[in-house]
């Protein structure tokens, strides 16, 4: 039987209806080990965009591309946080539920344009020979407002989509209307476009227009960490339509203490930076589980052999899609505005987006 920390809370458990204590309350949980189905069900949500970014590619752009413009379109998509956020009402004493799926960031028809439109790359990015080229940044609007309208490209993209119903939902990004729910910019980013809001945004769009009522309960989980803004409009939404709201947000790091029992057990051991079980050699932290389905989705719809492409340029041979130098290994939380947590001390990592 699997050990079970303080730090993690079984999906099997995260969504069951529990009896309300008071309304209006929010709790943010962790989860650290992939315990239950938390990263299946998150690659379950990802699988949408994949599907639907593989139409949007098959019926937009039909010619060949440089390699690295299929790079470029690889890391996009799979570092884009996905979130599933449940909302749970009962209705004459029947209980119903409604799925809302999100995916972080601009819609997918703005991460191809910068992906295989304008001046092409000179070279692999973080390359020392390759700068940075402006037409593919992944830039985010600013406070005052960017010319692309990314609520009206996003609501037609729907044409792109499969597989959703009046259960299963796209939270997409919605045009400005009265709202108690306001975003904020955090590390220059707007929080507009996390995956969290998408989805806490959607919920409310549905309750103001009467599809289901108010007072039912939100469980979520996040393939990340969530950040102050999106905490902010938990809390809005909780508070104006009297919602208890559960998240769960994946952390890639556990603190030493526990990290070394699992290792002193048997159970596990260090790959690198990565924590992996000892018998199967997988990783066992629930976001580096979901970090490696997204990344193997991704290769297997979205590479120019699979769409019966050839790089430009150059012949399609067999080889790993992965291009260019490999980002941070999974399981380390680094940057300059992230501080270094005291794994001695039992700390985590902050809370971001």
């Amino acid at each position: 039987m699997r050990r079970v920390t303080k730090t993690v809370l079984l999906t099997s458990l995260l969504f069951l209806a529990a009896p309300r204590s008071h309304a209006g309350a929010v709790t943010v949980g962790n989860i650290g080990l992939d315990e239950g189905n938390t990263a299946a069900l998150l690659e379950s949500t990802s699988q949408y965009y994949v599907d639907a970014m593989r139409t949007l590619i098959s019926d937009r752009y039909r010619d060949d591309y440089r390699a690295i413009r299929w790079e470029m379109l690889e890391t996009a998509l799979k570092e884009a946080q996905v979130a599933r956020v449940e909302y749970r009402f009962v209705v004459n004493g029947e209980t119903y539920i409604r799925v809302y799926h999100a995916l972080g960031g601009r819609p997918l028809s703005a991460m191809a344009q910068a992906a295989f439109g304008g001046t092409t790359p000179a070279g692999t990015p973080g390359s020392p020979a390759a700068p940075l080229d402006a037409d593919w940044q992944d830039a985010t609007p600013t406070a005052s407002g960017e010319a692309i309208d990314y609520a009206a490209m996003d609501a037609e993209d729907s044409a792109l989509y499969s597989g959703f119903n009046t259960t299963n939902l796209r939270a997409r990004i919605l045009a400005p209307e009265p709202s108690v729910l306001e975003p904020f910019y955090v590390d220059g980013a707007d929080r507009a476009l996390d995956p969290e809001f998408k989805a806490l945004r959607a919920i409310e769009h549905d309750l103001k227009n009467k599809v289901m009522p108010s007072g039912g309960t939100v469980r979520g989980i996040i393939g990340g960490s969530t950040c102050s803004s999106c905490r902010h409009t938990m809390q809005g939404l909780a508070e104006s339509y009297d919602i208890d709201i559960h998240l769960t947000q994946m952390f890639g790091t556990l603190p030493r203490a526990e990290r070394e029992a699992l290792i002193a057990s048997g159970r596990a051991r260090l790959r690198g930076p990565q924590l992996v079980d000892n018998l199967s050699n997988r990783p066992i932290l629930a976001r580096d589980v979901l970090a490696d389905a997204r990344e193997q989705q991704v290769r297997r719809a979205l590479n120019p052999s699979s769409l019966d492409r050839s790089f430009k340029g150059m012949p399609w041979r067999p080889r790993s899609f992965r291009l260019g130098p490999m980002h941070r290994p999974h399981g380390i939380e680094t940057g300059e505005d992230t501080p270094t947590p005291n794994p001695d001390a039992g700390e985590l990592p902050p809370p971001r987006c």
